[in-house]
């Protein structure tokens, strides 16, 4: 029997972060191939100690997780183990009775279960590379990969794009990391929201950040002429800086622009269903999933032409330079109004999203676990 261990904080992403997602479809991913599915969870009652009860088992770093049903559990697990890293720079032992001979955590935490063989997904180098479009600490993130390298059984990445760049960086062999691609799974959408009409309006989707570009795709949309409003649907994510942020809220209150904000998981999905197109020239992502969620529904997109989302989107998307405002308005005037384009980049879209099924990512995986066990 496949017995894999997987992270499962006791917390909840309003925003639906990639991260949470992976995790989401990982599982989905590890009950298609049969296996039995082991969570260590966390629990949600450190309120109820007070602060100083901790310090033992932080600076200690090891602590045993009880069986609960599949689960594994220990009372405020990762909290613990990100204190511990922060004040030892070492990673959290978790000690388990029978552990399962594969973990697979969902992005690199400063945790390991021994005795299994601990397998870390590193999503993106972006705290590393362009640490202005994000709110995780350099230091913190580089050092925490150098540690995990050393106790590893295993990197894996989202993208081969991230896969060469982190051997590269960490002085890496070739073989001690694998791209597995990940995984996107259909989610029944809802109604649209009030106002809006299927195939009449352009969306933008995502954390509104620097990172994702807001401010040059509002010019752009402006630029291009089109007159179908410019949807931007998504949480308040990380500013470079404040002045960026109050150029980007001005630009987003302007009369063709509608913007609505964190939408649960199923009126996003109407909204990029809905869409005449979605626009996604990000300065910087670690794989682009509503890229290829858009393929998934027919709907053409727009993609950045550098890193790995060009990787992920290949030709199943219209690429753009994303420093370039002129592109990406011409990029969108051609998704709005070249019909024969369109078709071309929908057929193209759902070929290429093939890919990304479950089937597919599980198999991935298998390949991949079966040198562990």
């Amino acid at each position: 029997m496949l017995r894999i261990g997987v992270d499962r904080r006791a917390i909840h992403w309003r925003d639906g972060t990639g991260v949470l997602r992976y995790r989401n479809t990982l599982s989905t991913a590890l009950n298609a191939l049969g296996a039995t599915v082991e969570p260590l969870v966390d629990g949600n009652d450190r309120d109820a100690r007070p602060v100083w009860a901790d310090l033992p088992r932080i600076i200690g770093g090891r602590v045993p997780v009880e069986r609960a049903g599949a689960a594994w559990y220990a009372p405020d697990l990762y909290r613990l183990a990100h204190r511990h890293f922060s004040l030892t720079g070492t990673i959290f032992d978790i000690v388990a009775a029978d552990p399962p001979g594969v973990v697979h955590w969902s992005h690199p935490l400063p945790m390991q279960v021994v005795g299994a063989a601990n397998l870390y997904t590193v999503h993106d180098l972006i705290p590393i590379e362009t640490p202005e479009l994000t709110g995780i600490s350099r230091q913190r993130h580089a050092r925490l990969l150098e540690r995990l390298v050393e106790q590893a059984a295993h990197l894996v990445t989202v993208s081969e794009t991230v896969r060469s760049r982190l051997c590269e960086h960490l002085r890496l062999a070739e073989d001690r990391v694998t791209c597995c691609y990940a995984a996107v799974e259909h989610c029944v959408p809802g109604p649209l929201p009030a106002g809006l009409e299927k195939g009449r309006y352009l969306l933008a989707l995502g954390r509104v950040e620097s990172r994702k570009n807001i401010a040059r795709l509002i010019l752009a949309h402006r630029a291009s002429g089109v007159s179908l409003p410019l949807v931007v649907a998504g949480p308040e994510g990380h500013w470079a800086s404040q002045a960026e942020r109050r150029h980007t809220h001005a630009l987003l209150a302007e009369s063709q622009v509608v913007h609505l904000g964190w939408q649960p998981e199923e009126t996003a999905t109407a909204l990029l269903a809905g869409a005449r197109a979605l626009l996604m020239p990000s300065l910087a992502e670690g794989f682009g999933l509503p890229v290829i969620e858009a393929m998934m529904c027919g709907v053409p997109a727009m993609g950045a032409a550098t890193g790995p989302a060009a990787e992920i989107a290949a030709d199943g998307a219209l690429l753009v330079d994303p420093a370039n405002v002129d592109a990406i308005a011409r990029g969108i005037a051609r998704l709005h109004g070249d019909d024969a384009f369109r078709r071309e980049l929908v057929a193209r879209g759902y070929a290429r999203a093939r890919m990304f099924g479950i089937e597919s990512f599980a198999a991935r995986l298998l390949r991949l676990y079966e040198r562990f066990m």
